[in-house]
């Protein structure tokens, strides 16, 4: 028997609705600039700037920045991008700030509460200390702790965060598992020793617009909600 007694999750995405949150943060900065653009394909290049920045962060091919340095980055480029002008440095602030009002899905409060009980939760996510303070206190995430990959000076995937994770808590990786709903991060998690729950969240990237994550059976767990979580460890390990 395997006595998983903590679960780490993966947030942006996984946990919170960051696509449906930063359109809809788009649209009232919209308003609040006079300005119109596309807030989808604005909310996607968003996203997909910081993934390109964390990538070269987890690499070492760029020096370590966190979430919110490197948002306000690609904010900056957007900007000129979009060719949105006269926004002041007050609404950039504010507008990157965004990114700590996420929306939870459905499930997620739920299914925390219900694994809380029995087992530790904690995020590990590439958002820096700060954000996820905030985050998870607007959203009301129930966490037992919250790791910050900025406590490893790198990013997901970097196999350092994993240990480093498990090693915070003192347990072994085998006793802890990783939860996301993107499979690069569970298949670098494995590779630790950590077990793994692929969650499905098809809306990800906007309604209709999920991962596809390949053949799951790689993962020890598949679920569609964390309300599933609890029920299917249970029935595997225990």
């Amino acid at each position: 028997m395997i006595n998983i007694k903590a679960l780490f999750f993966d947030v942006f995405g996984t946990v919170v609705d960051w696509h449906g949150s930063i359109q809809n943060e788009s649209q009232v900065f919209s308003q609040e600039i006079s300005q119109e653009f596309d807030t989808f394909l604005f909310t996607d290049k968003w996203r997909s700037g910081f993934r390109r920045l964390q990538s070269s962060v987890a690499n070492g091919s760029r020096d370590y920045l966190t979430m919110d340095e490197i948002h306000m980055e690609i904010l900056e480029e957007l900007i000129d991008e979009f060719n949105l002008n006269g926004v002041s440095l007050e609404d950039k602030q504010n507008f990157n700030q965004s990114w700590h009002r996420l929306n939870p899905w459905s499930d997620s409060i739920f299914g925390l509460n219900q694994l809380k009980k029995n087992r530790i939760i904690s995020t590990l996510s590439n958002g820096n200390l700060s954000m996820l303070n905030k985050l998870s206190k607007n959203a009301q995430l129930p966490w037992d702790c919250v790791v910050s990959t900025e406590f490893f000076g790198t990013y997901k995937p970097n196999k350092e965060v994993y240990l480093g994770a498990a090693n915070l808590l003192n347990l072994p990786n085998a006793q802890t598992m990783m939860v996301a709903a993107h499979a690069y991060d569970l298949d670098a998690a494995k590779l630790t020793g950590m077990k793994t729950c692929y969650v499905y969240r098809p809306d990800e990237f906007g309604i209709g617009k999920g991962e596809d994550p390949g053949d799951v059976s790689r993962f020890d767990l598949v679920v569609n909600g964390f309300d599933e979580i609890e029920q299917e460890i249970v029935n595997k390990y225990e």
